[in-house]
């Protein structure tokens, strides 16, 4: 008798430990970016950890960050660590007005370090997400600065491209 109820009390254990992990198993794994101003690709990690990877990298420059992440309602909110490689860092998403330079207020990952990379640091601070349809939806801070149009959208599929020969993007 002690057995079966042991075994009922690990089961329900079980089941309900499944059914909190749910949530977050619909966002767990590789998005990617779904729209090209301009040539360049993203991609965001998340993984079961708790942890995610970002890269995006275009003609001339690269960025990266990782973090960790948190299920925050129906939505996920990535925040990225503290790393030990020097970086110029800037936010994850931040809208400049035309003749702005992103470089006059860059701060490093390491105070006073060396940058050696044309390599940068995207700091996800508090960054929500949500799924709509099978899509991860970027939902933007008033504090970027960004019109209320833009959407920053993320697929599980990778998106193929070409460039034309007068350098147009085809899809």
């Amino acid at each position: 008798m002690t057995f079966k109820i042991l075994f009922f009390l690990l089961s329900i254990l079980f089941l309900s430990c499944n059914n909190q992990g749910g949530k977050s198993n619909k966002f767990i794994g590789s998005w990617y970016d779904t729209d090209y101003i301009i040539p360049s690709n993203a991609n965001i990690k998340i993984n079961s950890n708790n942890t995610f990877n970002y890269k995006s990298r275009g003609c001339q420059w690269s960025v990266i960050s990782k973090g960790e992440w948190k299920i925050n309602g129906d939505s996920i909110e990535l925040n990225s660590i503290r790393i030990d490689t020097c970086y110029s860092m800037y936010p994850f998403i931040e809208c400049l007005t035309f003749g702005e330079n992103l470089n006059k207020n860059a701060q490093k990952t390491i105070p006073n370090c060396v940058i050696k990379s044309d390599t940068h640091f995207a700091v996800f601070s508090k960054e929500i997400f949500y799924l709509k349809n099978d899509s991860l939806v970027y939902k933007l801070k008033v504090s970027s600065n960004c019109p209320n149009k833009m959407k920053i959208i993320y697929a599980k599929a990778q998106r193929k491209y070409e460039i034309n020969q007068n350098l147009k993007i085809l899809h």
